[in-house]
């Protein structure tokens, strides 16, 4: 999975539009495209100034690349950029991501499920004691002497 990253501080007097224009405009338009898994639209809670993050997540890198291409995403993008909401350019940062606690895991539950069998079974022969070695000892408690 690829994450798109955007960092933006954008001007005071048009955080209010830019706010709405990123609910309104911006989501709608990257639901719209083949292999966006979900966006974040995030303000920067202590900033001093309005700052705002965007995290999109692709598919791959592959869907990515043709979003890029999208006549949707070059309208937005369009929009964006006549709206001048931001105060310095955006900082934009594409990432592949490593992990993540809310991913799907890759082995089905069948395999999982073996595979524990698999390892109970391994774990109850590593128990028994070799053939060549005879029976096993059996326990014998400490006499009050210790021995």
């Amino acid at each position: 999975m690829f994450v798109h990253i955007w960092r933006m501080r954008g001007r005071k007097k048009r955080a209010e539009d830019y706010e709405k224009f990123g609910r309104q405009v911006t989501l709608p338009a990257l639901k719209k495209l083949d292999g966006c898994v979900d966006a974040h639209f995030i303000r920067v809670f202590e900033a001093r100034k309005p700052e705002y993050l965007w995290l999109v997540f692709w598919r791959d890198q592959e869907a990515l690349e043709a979003a890029r291409n999208n006549p949707v995403w070059k309208d937005q993008i369009r929009k964006f950029e006549a709206g001048k909401f931001y105060k310095t350019i955006p900082l934009e940062l594409v990432c592949e991501s490593l992990g993540s606690f809310g991913a799907v895991a890759e082995k089905p539950k069948k395999v999982e499920k073996a595979e524990k069998v698999e390892k109970a079974e391994k774990a109850v022969k590593a128990e028994k004691p070799p053939k060549d070695e005879g029976p096993a000892k059996a326990f014998v408690a400490p006499t009050v002497e210790g021995e």
